[in-house]
């Protein structure tokens, strides 16, 4: 008997079906790689002056993470799919605690390059593997609640770990930060190895029949939208920590509160996504790109002034990364909801990351200012509207019923 069949076994007897532990297992793993994707922006004053480095080239660091997770996601899931899910989830928690503990010991930026090389291609498998171990650990009927709890690892680890991270890094030093989740992605992986079960992998898929669905010209507007609205939120993300030191004027020492407070505003946005998405999801996806739009029009005229910066931040929180429920709702209708499809999607927002920081980083290395960057946000998202235009009759009937 499989782990979920035991589990609906359990509900048929009268017992009230919950959400088991080894899910919230799965949710503390993506937790701990995402506070690894993101911390770099809170500790990027500490890092250009240690190692050294300028500020964009600190910035490609996160651009390098991205990266990585868009170039080996695909075919690195693809090899998995033909191992037990639990001894993938095992060995890309292993390779990922290496490539932590390799960045918190670089001793110049080309080690810690390296490291981020590493830590990026491993989190950008482990979206597919935990969600297929959570989806065949759980009965159909809450399938969809254990998804939601695996990728709101996401999100708690934009809250508590992201603002965590950049405190201990800002306090002892960047080096402890790295050390500090390599910690947090040892004990997911004992927690792992304990309490997630062993489940079916199948058959392996058949990659030409998967590749055809990529054929639809309304998956890749879909997709698009996706990696543009993305990319003009990490345009500025990015550079958080300069903007609010160096532009608005906020001291070093309340950057991780600020932080926290964005992370606190991701987690309403993604509670009000999560809410609305199954019913208007295009809805939700063109106020989000107006409110991105909006946001980086505030900081463009005014990113001297904390009010109107806090503002900003708040904005990008709620209708920044909190828009992936509503995108995931988008292409699964257009595309489906196979492997390959969701992958693709996966490495496309990833992609949008890469080319929000990088680009980001050029702009700014050769204005001279972090100022210009937001032209980026404003091109992208202005993009990314241009994209759901045509949408507006299809979201005017979700709407209407």
């Amino acid at each position: 008997m499989s782990y979920a069949e035991s589990i609906d076994e359990t509900e048929e007897s009268g017992q009230v079906t919950s959400v088991p532990f080894p899910v919230y297992v799965l949710a503390f793993t993506i937790l701990a790689f995402t506070t690894s994707e993101f911390m770099v922006s809170g500790l990027m004053n500490d890092l250009a002056r240690d190692l050294p480095a300028s500020i964009p080239s600190v910035g490609y660091l996160i651009a390098i993470y991205a990266l990585s997770m868009v170039i080996v996601a695909p075919p690195a899931s693809i090899l998995l799919a033909r191992i037990p899910p639990k001894k993938a989830l095992v060995a890309i928690s292993i390779a990922f605690i290496v490539g932590e503990l390799i960045a918190a010991a670089a001793p110049n930026y080309a080690v810690i390059v390296v490291g981020r090389i590493i830590t990026g291609a491993a989190a950008g498998t482990a979206y597919g593997v935990t969600l297929s171990i959570a989806a065949q650990s759980v009965p159909e009927k809450i399938r969809g609640r254990a998804i939601g709890i695996v990728m709101g690892g996401n999100t708690i680890g934009t809250v508590f770990g992201l603002p965590l991270a950049s405190f201990l890094g800002n306090a002892f030093g960047w080096r402890l930060a790295f050390a500090f989740v390599a910690v947090l992605a040892g004990v997911a992986l004992v927690a792992s190895v304990k309490f997630v079960p062993t489940v079916d992998a199948g058959a392996p898929p058949k990659i030409r029949a998967q590749l055809s669905e990529l054929r639809n010209g309304g998956l890749w507007l879909a997709y698009a939208t996706s990696g543009l609205l993305i990319g003009a939120v990490f345009a500025i993300f990015s550079y958080f920590s300069p903007i609010l030191t160096d532009r608005a004027g906020f001291d070093q020492s309340l950057v991780p509160v600020i932080l926290a407070a964005y992370g606190v505003a991701c987690v309403v946005g993604i509670t009000v996504v999560s809410r609305l998405s199954d019913n208007f999801p295009l809805v939700v996806s063109i106020v989000g790109a107006v409110m991105i739009f909006t946001s980086g029009l505030l900081f463009l005229l005014a990113d001297s002034n904390k009010i109107v910066v806090l503002v900003g931040v708040a904005a990008l929180g709620l209708a920044g990364v909190s828009l992936n429920p509503a995108f995931a709702v988008r292409v699964m209708r257009v595309g489906g909801m196979s492997f390959v499809v969701n992958t693709v999607h996966t490495s496309i927002i990833c992609f949008g990351i890469f080319l929000g920081a990088s680009l980001g980083g050029v702009i700014i290395d050769a204005s001279g200012s972090v100022h210009s960057v937001y032209y980026l946000t404003l091109a992208f998202a202005a993009a990314g509207v241009l994209v759901l235009l045509p949408m507006t009759r299809r979201a005017r009937n979700e709407i209407s019923g």
